[in-house]
């Protein structure tokens, strides 16, 4: 499905009903909006099957972020993006949804919390961060894959973006963002976008190296989880840390599950939907 928005088509997709059959009356469910994360290199598709689970408990929406998967491209910036969110949540009248978002989804969903605390029940940083730090990222690939992966990461990281060190940071380090071996098939579902990939991950002047969130932070007042995993490589675990110490404004839950990497639901995902369900159901229903 695709909403207008500034004359741009925003594609989004939604499992599960926001009013449910429940004997003589319709249960109004909590509505969870999900961010993908890597702008240009994924889009919607790497949140599904996964949040599926949740949809007999909330309304799951999904979005590609302008100019990612099947949306129309814009001006990029994490601004913009958490504008067109809160455009698209007023258009479809979807009054104060939970906004969960993984990696750059959680600087997008930052971004949203900092202009627009008044418009979410809350939000859930998955596996995110406010500042890249790569220095904080090369011990960790090097602990998890050793010094192979460790130099293709740096390299990748710090280097103009080619197609030779990519496709050799995706042979050596991708696997190491999960404990457990993911869906081989997962990546062939997402659409590449040639022109976002660069602007969000070129080393040096791409959103991801110039962004500083830290300081802005302090504005957001809606509650917040912070989710992460205790092997993150790319994330690592004082990313998260920052964040929590950066929302000053409010008392953050904080999150850091052993055994689990870059999306603690790849890893375990019981427990990591038992501890966001517990949160949007908390906060949705305070909020209503």
């Amino acid at each position: 499905m695709f909403i207008e928005i500034k004359g741009r088509k925003i594609f989004f997709d939604v499992d599960g009903e926001k009013l449910a059959p429940d004997g003589p009356r319709l249960r109004e469910k909590p509505t969870l909006i999900v961010l993908h994360g890597a702008p240009g290199s994924s889009d919607h598709a790497a949140m599904k099957p996964w949040f599926k689970s949740l949809r007999d408990e909330m309304q799951i929406v999904y979005v590609d972020l302008s100019g990612a998967g099947r949306s129309d491209p814009a001006d990029y910036s994490l601004e913009n993006w958490a504008d067109d969110l809160a455009i698209m949540i007023d258009t479809l009248g979807m009054g104060k949804p939970h906004i969960l978002g993984l990696s750059a989804g959680g600087m997008v969903a930052q971004a949203y919390a900092i202009e627009y605390s008044d418009k979410t029940s809350g939000v859930i940083l998955a596996s995110t961060q406010a500042k890249l730090d790569i220095e904080r990222s090369i011990p960790v690939f090097e602990r998890l894959g050793g010094k192979e992966a460790a130099e293709a990461a740096r390299i990748f990281l710090t280097t103009p973006l080619a197609p030779d060190t990519t496709q050799d940071y995706m042979q050596k380090c991708m696997s190491l963002y999960s404990q457990v071996p993911q869906d081989p098939d997962a990546p062939a579902r997402m659409i590449y976008r040639e022109e976002l990939a660069y602007a969000f991950h070129e080393p040096g002047t791409g959103i991801w190296y110039t962004m500083d969130l830290i300081e802005d932070l302090a504005k957001v007042t809606c509650p917040v989880l912070v989710l992460t995993g205790e092997e993150d490589p790319i994330t690592p675990v004082a990313d998260s840390q920052d964040i929590v110490d950066a929302l000053s404004s409010i008392e953050p839950e904080y999150v850091c599950l052993p055994g689990c990497g870059h999306g603690t639901w790849k890893d375990k995902p019981e427990q990591s939907f038992d501890i966001i369900k517990d949160f949007v159901y908390r906060n949705w229903q305070e909020a209503g």
